[in-house]
């Protein structure tokens, strides 16, 4: 069942050999293309929750690190801090510290200087005073916050951190090639103002020492009044749809091939795969996570196989939970997609209903919107 996890790290789905390739041309041969012609160029790469982003940038990063003379470096932000707490200055430093890691054996005097400054800078230092040269105690300790850790405000990125982090860029460019940054986990950012700060300023910093960068976004930077300045600081910009599969043969078999990579045969039956890949909507967490449910169903009915009747429980299950929290506003936009089969996401509900993964958006074989399938039988049964 471990196979099916959906909490798991996808790195550890593609080290497991558990990756397929989807199908038509993907967003990582998109992106590896163009930072092998234009190394140091700069892309957005934006989609719903669960549509695959973190797996299409960690085989990014394998792709691009078989061009010649190129490094890439994943980087998970919320590893570093707390994603609800950033601000200007941490991807820079972030990265300041990720090219001191490459360059930390480096016996040069000044190249050593640059890496213990980047550490101060980014993560801070503490230091006793008194005037008494007694350090036995505590309340002589001075703390001083790093950026990392630090809430600031404004839209400037420090002086001394991009000086900083240009002169390792240059260390680790002579050891390395060309340096190429993939900033995974800022679409868990609610605060739409604070990720396009982050763009406006740390995205054009990274670039300006000459490093290509990846970052994945906030599904909501696309739409309002901030999309000028995406596409003003950014050099390319790619979206991550979800899988039509109903409309869709190519999506439809591509989500049977996970099943058949990730279990046995005849450990699900045919007809509980069809409800469990209809019922995903095409999202890939969704279509794991109702999998996985389905597979502890069977365990817990001491059943052998996988079959209808745990799909259709887990699925009526997950399809409660996601509406949990729906206003009534909501409710009725749902009410009025599912019956007009249109959609234009315009209003804070709208946008909501888009995040949440309630209202579904395709590009493939054309741009559509729809109600996920999971919630709609529960949904057509409300009266409004």
């Amino acid at each position: 069942m471990a196979a099916f996890e959906g909490a798991a790290n996808p790195s550890e789905a593609i080290e497991s050999g558990y990756y397929v390739h989807a199908p038509g041309k993907l967003l990582v041969d998109t992106i590896s293309g163009r930072i092998a012609l234009r190394p140091s160029s700069s892309h957005l790469l934006l989609g719903g929750i669960g549509s695959g982003k973190t797996t299409q940038l960690l085989v990014a990063c394998q792709q691009i690190n078989e061009i010649e003379d190129t490094h890439a470096i994943y980087v998970d932000v919320s590893l570093y801090t707390d994603i609800s707490q950033i601000t200007s200055g941490v991807l820079t430093a972030i990265a300041g510290v990720e090219l001191a890691k490459l360059i930390e054996d480096s016996e040069d005097e000044n190249i050593i200087q640059s890496i213990d400054s980047i550490h101060t800078l980014a993560n801070g230092y503490t230091y006793y005073y008194n005037g008494y040269d007694d350090y036995d105690s505590d309340s002589d300790l001075i703390s001083i916050k790093g950026i990392i850790p630090k809430k600031s405000e404004g839209y400037g990125i420090r002086l001394d951190l991009l000086e900083l982090v240009s002169k390792l860029t240059k260390a680790a460019s002579e050891k390395y090639g060309n340096i190429v940054f993939l900033f995974d986990g800022l679409d868990r950012l609610d605060d739409t103002k604070v990720f396009i700060k982050l763009v406006y300023s740390d995205a054009k910093a990274i670039s300006s020492v000459g490093i290509g960068l990846v970052l994945v976004g906030s599904l909501t930077a696309i739409y309002g009044n901030y999309r000028d300045t995406v596409d003003k600081s950014l050099d390319y910009f790619c979206y991550q749809p979800f899988f039509d599969v109903e409309n869709d043969l190519e999506a439809y078999n591509f989500f049977e091939k996970i099943i058949q990579t990730r279990s046995s045969e005849d450990f699900i039956e045919e007809s509980a795969i069809k409800i469990l890949i209809l019922s995903s909507g095409g999202v890939l967490r969704d279509f794991i996570t109702l999998t996985q449910a389905s597979i502890e169903e069977t365990y817990l009915s001491g059943e052998d196989q996988v079959g209808q009747k745990q799909v259709l429980k887990a699925v009526d299950s997950f399809s409660r939970s996601q509406l949990l929290g729906v206003s009534d506003k909501e409710l009725i936009i749902l009410d009025q997609v599912i019956k007009t089969k249109t959609f234009i996401p315009r209003t804070d509900e709208d946008l909501r209903l888009l995040v949440r993964r309630l209202i579904l958006e395709y590009r493939e074989p054309k741009i559509s919107y729809a109600v996920h399938p999971a919630i709609k039988q529960i949904l057509e049964q409300i009266p409004f």
